[in-house]
């Protein structure tokens, strides 16, 4: 976006010379050109700034992957002692651990594999 106020100065300038040659019939005309003007200035500059808050905006949505995997992890390793406690303490043989922890590790790598997408 070309912001220059001197452009702008130097266009109302011409319109009011334009007006003074015209006469005040063409007042109207001059007034209404002169309004369009403006008003697509105006657009123009709501546009670009829009469109930088919307760039802006992007950038800042997400949780950075990382923090989700080390999220995800904590509650995986919170979640398989007390599992693992019940497991042991409810069916006691070392192939349900095994399978409690099969489980787990693999809920993890579909979560993680899931969050690449």
């Amino acid at each position: 976006m070309t912001d220059n106020p001197q452009r702008h100065k130097d266009e109302i300038a011409a319109a009011l010379r334009a007006s003074r040659e015209l006469g005040p019939e063409y007042d109207d005309a001059v007034a209404a050109s002169l309004v369009e003007r403006v008003d697509d200035t105006i657009e123009e500059r709501v546009r670009h700034h829009v469109a930088r808050q919307a760039g802006r905006d992007e950038a800042r949505v997400g949780v950075a992957s990382n923090t989700v995997r080390m999220v995800l992890a904590l509650v995986c390793l919170g979640v398989s002692i007390p599992v693992t406690g019940i497991v042991a303490a409810l069916v006691g043989s070392a192939m349900s651990v095994f399978m409690v922890w099969a489980g787990l590790i693999g809920f993890y790598l579909i979560a993680v594999l899931g969050l690449r997408r």
